[in-house]
């Protein structure tokens, strides 16, 4: 069993206030955008950010230490995270997917941001995480949120060390997946991101890791120490999957509300019956 540090009052309210900011941070980049992009700007003003990327997007700010003009590499992220980071902490954020149109479309949203130049900038690329063509110790810290679980095979694992391997030792390392009390994959019957379904053989599309996966599949392998591990959910009342019953326009409407559940019903959660365990948010750290 992997220690899980338990998250004390100071650490909550931390945790609670950093929200907010990140939260405020998707409202300025909505207005930011709206002269030169005004449908993502909009669309940002909607949806600051959504019900499960403000608790991860948050992890993310509490946990990433490097000092204003540092370079840190995102392995496929929401790309509104490299603008938050690059805005308002300083960093100057690689922002990679494998996805050519969601690079194009962070490309965008940078430049309608301003976020084009050396000090606080986000850079947009096609990169595939399993073999990330930049020298080893290049970046001074990274993250990857909500992405390992998607690649299939044993892509997470070669990932997660093409991703240490990249960055500077002494560097931080930050990524989240989902996590169940057993280890599962999901396959569907159509086309997952870049894989394309061939004839009605189901394609695979996510994996939900335990405890053993987690120390097996990225801990372990990625030779990095294990710096923090939280494992986040819901408890007796199950928002996400309320939500996800709501048919897309219900569901639009209440976009503007989503930050403000995540607050509320999005916690850290131990072994209580009542405990929903839904993601595992992790820091490594690469060895000196």
């Amino acid at each position: 069993m992997i220690p899980v540090r338990a998250q004390n009052l100071s650490t909550r309210w931390t945790h609670r206030s950093i929200a907010v900011r990140i939260w405020a941070a998707g409202i300025r980049i909505g207005f930011s955008s709206l002269r030169r992009e005004p449908v993502l700007g909009l669309k940002r003003l909607v949806l600051p950010v959504s019900y499960w990327r403000t608790a991860e997007f948050a992890y993310a700010w509490r946990r990433l230490t490097p000092s204003r003009g540092s370079l840190v590499f995102d392995l496929g992220s929401p790309k509104d995270l490299a603008s938050i980071l690059a805005r308002h902490r300083g960093f100057n954020v690689v922002a990679s997917d494998i996805l050519r149109e969601a690079v194009w479309l962070g490309r965008r949203s940078a430049r309608a941001q301003g976020l084009t130049e050396a000090g606080a900038s986000v850079l947009a690329a096609v990169i595939d995480g399993r073999s990330i063509p930049h020298r080893s110790d290049t970046f001074d810290a990274a993250y990857s949120i909500s992405v390992l679980e998607h690649i299939p095979e044993g892509g997470d694992t070669s990932a997660i060390r093409e991703i240490v391997r990249t960055t500077k030792p002494g560097g931080l390392i930050v990524a989240t997946v989902p996590f169940a009390p057993q280890y599962g994959e999901t396959f569907l019957r159509d086309d997952v991101y870049e894989r394309k379904q061939d004839g009605d053989e189901p394609v695979f599309f996510e994996r939900h890791y335990d405890h053993e996966a987690l120390q097996s599949r990225l801990i372990e392998p990625s030779g990095a120490e294990l710096v923090d591990l939280e494992i986040w959910g819901e408890r007796a009342t199950r928002v996400e999957s309320r939500l996800n019953r709501f048919r897309s326009a219900t569901r639009v409407l209440l976009s503007p509300l989503e930050p403000l559940l995540s607050l509320v019903f999005l916690r850290q959660v131990g072994g209580s019956p009542n405990d929903h365990p839904m993601a595992a948010f992790l820091t490594l750290m690469k060895p000196s």
